[in-house]
């Protein structure tokens, strides 16, 4: 079955929003490398072209229903707040203040009136509904047809991974072990630090290493890999077991995208 370009929650959260004026002109939707747009990208592959290791029924539940209700969510929470938000990934380290940057891209716009003040209910609207729909779109975007890219990192990323882990097979029984160990729901990322550094993390619920004020500061930077351990990610197939739905990811991991996050982040620093 093949995955639409746009499905019917993406198309009712993007209207809403163009209508509410939280979403930016489409002349003016220039997302910086790796940024989140205030929208629902579509799969770059069919729902059922990831099976047998991840299967079509599931991924078309988590895509359709969890990510779909998810950015209505936010976007419910962001309207009030009149902003205009083209790169969702810099509101991320400003939630308690909602101090917006000074960014000649225009990725986020305060459209007058006060300074925001935000309520504890639009702060963990914002790093709940927010944090989901940043996850989300990396996890589909670290997604890809098994035999349709490499098997395993490449160039600069994997002798980043040697280096800091002292190799492939060594990161991936780190990152299995880290995601095993993770107690309920959350993510595990691989996350590339300000201080050049690779690590492996967890973290509950929707958090991500970008929100600076949630997360311990080893913790923080740019993650250049992330998967879902929500059980709606597995649960169709896989039950309870945690174990088989990693094993069964690594088949499915976009090395390629790896490779661009990666020198995207060493390069410019962007998200």
């Amino acid at each position: 079955m093949r995955n639409s370009a746009v499905t019917r929650r993406a198309f009712v959260s993007t209207g809403f929003a163009a209508v509410t004026g939280t979403f930016l002109a489409a002349e003016e939707q220039v997302i910086a490398p790796l940024g989140i747009p205030l929208h629902q990208e579509p799969l770059a592959f069919d729902f059922d072209a990831l099976e047998p290791h991840l299967d079509a029924a599931t991924l078309k539940l988590h895509y359709n229903r969890h990510h779909g209700d998810i950015l209505e969510k936010l976007t419910e929470t962001l309207q009030p707040l009149n902003l205009k938000v083209g790169n969702l990934s810099v509101l991320m380290p400003n939630i308690p203040r909602l101090v917006l940057p000074i960014n000649p891209r225009k990725t986020v716009v305060r459209m007058g009136g006060p300074p925001l003040t935000l309520s504890a209910e639009s702060q963990r609207d914002l790093r709940q509904y927010g944090g989901a729909h940043i996850n989300h779109t990396a996890f589909w975007r670290f997604l890809a047809p098994a035999g349709s890219g490499p098997a395993g990192p490449e160039g600069k990323v994997a002798a980043a991974i040697v280096s800091e882990f002292g190799g492939f097979n060594e990161f991936k029984t780190a990152f299995t072990e880290a995601a095993m160990k993770h107690f309920g729901s959350g993510w595990a990322f691989l996350v590339y630090r300000p201080d050049g550094r690779l690590v492996i993390t967890t973290m509950k619920n929707e958090d991500n290493p970008l929100m600076t004020d949630f997360v311990k500061p080893e913790e923080q930077g740019r993650f250049i890999l992330c998967l879902d351990l929500w059980e709606h990610s597995y649960y169709l197939k896989y039950r309870n077991d945690r174990r088989k739905y990693i094993e069964a990811w690594w088949n499915v991991v976009n090395w390629n995208f790896v490779s661009r996050a990666h020198t995207i982040v060493t390069l410019k620093g962007r998200v």
